[in-house]
């Protein structure tokens, strides 16, 4: 690891000289908590949608992959997928580039390749398999009158989906999603065992070159505390602001 000029709190505690490689270690950690939980949202409610209305051979699909996602642990998952591309013997030329961009102290980090790539793109369907149910859930919970309603005054079914089932459906369902939302960060740690240099694999490097096991896992430990007592915060603040009254 390279190091830095010591600053603030972590100067005080004696590892100062880290904090970039925790820096981008935490900006990396962002990064695959941001593109799973989004790619997440928009498989998951396709999923949703096709299970809830699709026919026979379309919800069996959607069944299928929810139950196999959910099913297996994510550990697996995520080791099948990154080590998919050398199981089938692609070509290095495919699998080995790599994008590389200087963090603000001006440091080079690599910023994304195929492995980090791959363990967002795990991450991602996992979600999905989860956010799928929590939207599925709360399209069940739609009166059958509203459908009817929607039939009476000559509504596809497409048109029902979009202007009457998804926004309430949407809106029902944040405080169960909210659940996937807060825990997906802490689910990203697990990139650590590939070798993504996420938050988790930066503060391992950190106790590796200072042995201050106890005082740098507890300061990982309280980063993320903050940050998911942050986003259940916010996640509160809109579910306020844009929920359903009566409901």
């Amino acid at each position: 690891m390279r190091t830095a000029p010591p600053t603030c709190f972590f100067e005080m505690v004696g590892i100062g000289e880290y904090y970039p490689d925790l820096v981008s270690g935490f900006s990396m950690t962002m990064g695959l908590y941001l593109f799973a939980l989004f790619l997440g949202l928009g498989l998951g409610i396709v999923l949703a949608i096709s299970r809830h209305y699709g026919g026979p051979i379309v919800t069996r699909i959607s069944t299928g992959f929810i139950e196999i996602m959910r099913g297996t642990p994510l550990l697996a998952q995520i080791l099948l997928i990154t080590i998919l591309p050398y199981a089938l013997s692609i070509p290095a030329e495919y699998t080995s580039w790599q994008i590389i961009v200087p963090d603000i102290y001006g440091i080079e980090r690599v910023v994304l390749n195929t492995r980090i790539l791959l363990c967002a793109l795990a991450l991602g369907l996992n979600s999905a398999a989860y956010q799928a149910e929590y939207f599925r859930g709360a399209l069940s919970s739609l009166s059958a009158g509203q459908t009817l309603a929607a039939q009476s005054i000559g509504m596809t079914k497409r048109q029902e989906i979009r202007h009457i089932a998804l926004p309430q459906s949407l809106r029902r369902a944040i405080p169960a999603w909210s659940n996937e939302a807060v825990y997906l960060p802490i689910y990203t740690s697990v990139a650590y065992i590939v070798g993504v240099p996420e938050f988790l694999s930066a503060a391992t490097l950190v106790v590796a070159r200072t042995y201050e096991a106890l005082l740098v896992y507890f300061i990982t430990a309280v980063i993320f505390l903050v940050l998911v007592s942050f986003i259940t915060l916010l996640l509160n603040r809109i579910y306020e602001r844009i929920r359903i009254p009566g409901v």
